[in-house]
């Protein structure tokens, strides 16, 4: 991720709750780019990725099954193969918008009671998260 590429994580109060993504697109691409090695990923030990207060999110890969589950504010999400490439291409091509944009990466099965929208150019993150 380039120097300056900052990934905002967290959960948005919106109509419903929602695990969100902010970024710019070379965040989103080297997102796209670590989903799509199926690389594990624990967001708390990134030093390019600002996590709302009290929130942690691992990404794990499994030959199949798979989903999203909680507890409280740590979130873990199971992504098997295939839906490894769906992710990486969603956020590949969210990457290479050049207008606010932003994509749905609802996970089956959801456990966590949360959508998951990963957003480019259409909030400010200092006004949606508390860091």
């Amino acid at each position: 991720m380039h120097v300056t590429s900052m990934l905002h994580i967290g959960v948005a109060d919106f109509a419903e709750p929602t695990l969100l993504f902010l970024g710019d697109g070379d965040s989103f691409a080297w997102l796209a780019d670590q989903i799509e090695a199926e690389r594990g990923i624990d967001f708390a030990s990134l030093a390019n990725v600002v996590r709302q207060r009290n929130f942690s999110l691992r990404i794990l890969f499994m030959e199949r099954g798979g989903g999203l589950s909680r507890r409280e504010a740590a979130f873990v999400w199971e992504v098997s193969a295939s839906e490894a490439r769906r992710l990486a291409a969603q956020l590949h091509s969210l990457a290479e918008n050049r207008s606010p944009s932003h994509a749905y990466l609802d996970p089956a099965p959801n456990l966590a009671g949360v959508q998951v929208i990963a957003s480019l150019g259409e909030y400010d993150p200092g006004k949606i998260f508390q860091v």
